[in-house]
């Protein structure tokens, strides 16, 4: 019988979220060592509102709920490690929450550049007329930066942090989901890499991108005749990215029911090489701040 336990989370600063189906928990290990859990009840917008779960509005519904919950979840962790420290108390709560928002809005403004403007300014020098073969260059150099990307931000110590809890986190998932008790003995033994991991979901993206962008590339620039420069087809991506990220999220759940399927193997293998860069074997004071996560979170599980 299929096992339908399932579990997801993110890494924090210094801690780890934890989401089921009715609830999620965040824990928090403060900088005197002690760990501060809170939670909530939660079940899906398009669980809720049956009307809404069909394609393509659950994948949208489903992204922004989860990156609201994400955001808030990344913000409330950074309060919980600074709350005694001087750094939490130089500033007051509205500059703090402006600082997060100008924070956010910069990284969109990078990452926009970086990943979805500069790699078209760079093949239009080209002037390539095959729209497939332009935009397979454009996939290709998004993805050199990815990696680079990637690469450059794991070396930060910081982040490294993080991307240990994220290993912690897909550690105590898998032991969860393979119905063994939530300790730290058994949580250790598992892999760090997770096929349902966003960071496949951005691989996905990034391929899907380069097919769906080759035709309507051709229909906006060949069919309606609309002049093709760089900010154009930069505009014309930005337009259709919301649907590539909807089409990339149930191409990414298919995977994960086919997961035993070869070809579907060889398409997340490419999700599953960059967690070596995103995922590192955490420590186990934060496997234990994982395990405790989870529990939290599971602990509505029980009350249906």
């Amino acid at each position: 019988m299929e096992n339908k336990r399932k579990a997801g989370g993110q890494a924090l600063i210094e801690g780890i979220l934890m989401m089921t189906d009715s609830g999620y928990a965040i824990s928090v290990r403060k900088k005197n060592g002690e760990i501060i859990t809170e939670s909530k009840p939660f079940k899906k917008f398009i669980d809720k509102n049956k009307k809404f779960n069909f394609f393509p509005l659950r994948g949208i519904i489903t992204f922004f709920e989860t990156l609201k919950i994400g955001f808030e979840s990344l913000n409330k962790s950074a309060d919980i490690y600074y709350e005694d420290s001087e750094e939490k108390n130089k500033k007051n709560e509205k500059k703090v929450f402006f600082d997060n928002i100008l924070t956010v809005l910069i990284a969109l403004f990078v990452g926009f550049f970086i990943f979805m403007f500069l790699p078209i300014q760079l093949v239009q020098f080209l002037k390539l007329n095959n729209q497939l073969y332009f935009n397979i260059l454009i996939g290709s150099i998004r993805l050199f930066f990815f990696i680079i990307y990637l690469f450059i931000i794991s070396q930060i110590k910081d982040v490294k942090r993080i991307f240990m809890y994220h290993g912690a986190e897909h550690k105590t998932v898998f032991t969860y989901e393979n119905g063994e008790d939530l300790i730290t003995e058994n949580v250790k033994k598992y892999s760090t890499k997770h096929p349902r991991c966003g960071t496949s979901f951005l691989f996905i993206t990034l391929a899907f991108a380069i097919i769906f962008y080759s035709v309507i590339d051709t229909i906006v620039f060949s069919l309606l005749k609309i002049t093709n420069t760089p900010v154009n087809r930069f505009i014309n991506h930005i337009i259709f990215l919301p649907l590539i990220a909807t089409i990339s999220y149930e191409l990414l759940f298919l995977a994960e029911k086919f997961s035993k399927n070869i070809f579907v193997k060889i398409l997340i293998l490419p999700g599953i090489l960059f967690q070596y860069i995103t995922t590192k074997e955490p420590t186990d004071d934060m496997i234990e701040v994982a395990i405790n996560s989870l529990k939290e979170a599971l602990k509505y599980s029980s009350k249906e």
